[in-house]
């Protein structure tokens, strides 16, 4: 109960701050228009009661730690924020009331030389500086070409730029580019410190300086704006603190040793490369003598005739639209499959379930929205389909592994759904029985279907009988496998009798990552079908009912209407996808922990980074995902941009 209270007090205090901030500064900004100088001297005091409260909080913490903990507020560690207030705010008041353009350059020098005095005197000693020559002059140089250049380009003053970017550039410089002094006070580490707070307190007063006191037309512009910064500024800093400044740390941190310590520059990045275990393309040479090649050419051979074929049924050439995407597809996923089998290594393993996952997802996705359209039982078939995204991925990859995968020893009943199955079949397929016979005359059937309808529709289009004579080869395949060998799991023994052979689906490379990501096409499956399902419905009826009055069959009307009219909403769907699968990392970590040849970058960087305490590494790894979403992310809001 204690927990329930401190939490609800945690949660109101959160919530009241957040009020409290919001409507201050609401009423802050109202004084834009009624009184600028009080508008500025809040603003002022404000900021320098902030400054000097940070920086005198350094100490504050250092003195709580040597009191154990007991928190040293007292009144007079509020005197430098106030200190702070009183400087700044009576600058900016002063500002606010001269319109002399020397005189307000020397005021807001002063003002700001005051107070980085202040803080160079009440820094905490450990934090002063012995300043690096080198960043020193390169920051504030580069960022103050770079902030000249941009103002230039604005066509707005490239003096105000050059200000600006060179204190951002001298901040950088010193606090960033020095060392804390090893002799915190020597009278070096003093001195430096000193020239380094006052030289930004220059440069941020000539800057402000330069500005004119505002006019009418002006104040309406500052208090229009702050009301969009006042509503976005808590998303912005949110973002800012928990998105944009990690990924800086994280790319700094991934240039340095495991330790974090030294610059080693892109060694990290090389060692990724040249790892085997991220990067090995030693066993490629066996992908030309894979047992899958075969069916990719055969596949491929029979898409390329159904292309002629249905080219000139419409008077195109050659056409790889309608029937000639299935084996085109079939080819495609099939080589991928060969190659990723042979292509080892975490790298390629995103990689495959880039691949993989995206296009099954997706076009699973797709049939069931296309074939589920206007069903009777619609909503019904699609909330099956639909259900697995209500499953947390760590939820999924328990029950695919204990339920689905689960493998026990030969001698032991398979408790694995597909394990059972599977040895199921070879039991009653290696020996003539009347299983035998069912599971041949299934095939032999769905073969003698295909050939029927091959036949059905040879007089009406030459392609679509193609297409079915062409899916007639892999249950013909089947049946005569069950005819002579057999299927399902089972081993042969030295002494020739036959045992039960489970599958080790999730500890048997490389086809284990094939496995895994059925997990995950079992989830995005449903994501895939309710968009594409929209989609599809919102496609003009005047469209279709025009096609049907032209004598489009329903395949027909499919592939050359409804697809092109979806192709835009397909493109997010496997976008979205692609993000998703590029990250994942709850599947693995569940189910293998990047064992067995598993590994992906996520997995990868979480064990390096927080479980070898290779920072470095793992930082590097982190970059790298980075970059690999970055890309397919801008694609994916460009394109939502131009839709909207």
């Amino acid at each position: 109960m204690d927990k329930v209270i401190s939490t609800l007090i945690s949660v109101g205090i959160a919530v009241g701050g957040f009020l409290a901030l919001w409507i201050g500064a609401n009423l802050i900004f109202n004084q834009v228009r009624k009184d600028f100088s009080r508008f500025s001297v809040i603003v002022g005091s404000i900021l320098g009661a902030a400054f000097m409260a940070i920086i005198d909080g350094n100490s504050l913490v250092t003195r709580a730690t040597a009191t154990k903990g007991e928190w040293p507020l007292k009144a007079d560690y509020l005197v430098w924020p106030v200190v702070g207030a009183l400087i700044v705010g009576g600058g900016m008041f002063a500002l606010s009331k001269v319109h002399d353009r020397p005189k307000r350059f020397l005021i807001s020098i002063a003002t700001f030389v005051g107070l980085s005095l202040l803080i160079a005197f009440t820094l905490k000693t450990g934090w002063r500086l012995r300043l690096k020559t080198v960043p020193l002059f390169i920051w504030p140089i580069a960022l103050a070409a770079v902030g000249a250049a941009t103002n230039a380009l604005r066509a707005r003053n490239p003096l105000h730029g050059a200000l600006t970017g060179g204190f951002i550039g001298w901040l950088l410089g010193t606090f960033g580019g020095g060392i804390n002094a090893q002799n915190a006070s020597s009278s070096t580490a003093i001195t430096e410190t000193l020239i380094a707070c006052v030289v930004a307190g220059i440069l941020l007063g000539a800057r402000v300086g330069m500005t004119h006191v505002p006019n009418l037309v002006t104040k309406a512009k500052i208090d229009d704006r702050s009301r969009a910064w006042i509503f976005i500024g808590p998303a912005v800093a949110f973002i800012s603190v928990m998105l944009i400044l990690p990924t800086i740390l994280t790319i700094i941190l991934s240039v340095k040793d495991n330790k974090g310590d030294q610059y080693v520059g892109l060694d990290n990045y090389r060692s990724v490369f040249r790892d085997d275990d991220n990067w090995d393309l030693s066993s490629l040479s066996g992908l030309f003598t894979s047992s899958i090649l075969p069916w990719v050419g055969f596949f491929l051979l029979a898409a390329i005739g159904l292309a002629v074929l249905l080219g000139r049924e419409t008077k195109q050439g050659i056409n790889f639209g309608g029937a000639p995407i299935f084996p085109l597809i079939m080819a495609g996923g099939l080589f991928s499959f060969a190659f990723f089998t042979h292509a080892r290594g975490t790298i390629f393993n995103n990689l495959w379930w880039v691949v993989g996952v995206t296009l099954l997802a997706t076009s699973l996705g797709l049939a069931v929205a296309k074939f589920a359209d206007g069903a009777k039982f619609e909503s019904v078939a699609k909330s099956f389909v639909f259900m697995p995204m209500a499953i947390s991925m760590v939820g999924a990859s328990i029950v695919w592994r204990l339920i689905m995968y689960q493998a026990r020893n030969e001698a032991k009943p398979q408790t694995g759904v597909l394990n059972a199955i599977w040895v199921w079949l070879g039991d009653i397929t290696t020996t003539w029985g009347l299983g035998r016979v069912v599971v041949l005359a299934i095939f032999l059937g769905a073969a003698a279907a295909l050939i029927y309808a091959f036949i059905r529709a040879l007089p009406n289009s030459t392609s679509t009988a193609f297409l079915y004579l062409v899916l007639t080869a892999p249950p013909l395949w089947i049946a005569l496998r069950t005819a002579t060998d057999g299927i399902g799991g089972y081993v042969i023994k030295n002494n020739g009798s036959i045992a039960p052979g489970p599958i080790n689906f999730v500890q048997g490379p490389p086809f284990n990552n094939f496995w895994l990501m059925l997990i995950l096409i079992w989830i995005q499956t449903g994501f895939a079908m309710v968009i594409l399902s929209a989609s599809i419905k919102s496609v003009p009826d005047d469209y279709l009912e025009a096609a049907s009055m032209d004598g489009a069959t329903d395949s027909q009307k499919f592939w050359r209407i409804t697809l092109p009219q979806i192709l835009p909403t397909i493109g997010v769907v496997a976008t979205t996808i692609m993000v998703n699968v590029m990250k994942v990392f709850d599947i693995v970590k569940v189910t293998t922990n990047g064992q067995f040849g598993s590994q992906v970058l996520a997995n990868a960087m979480f064990q390096q980074a927080f479980q070898f305490g290779n920072s470095g590494t793992g930082a590097a790894l982190a970059v790298m995902l980075f970059a690999f979403i970055l890309p397919i992310m801008v694609l994916n809001i460009s394109r939502l941009t131009k839709e909207a």
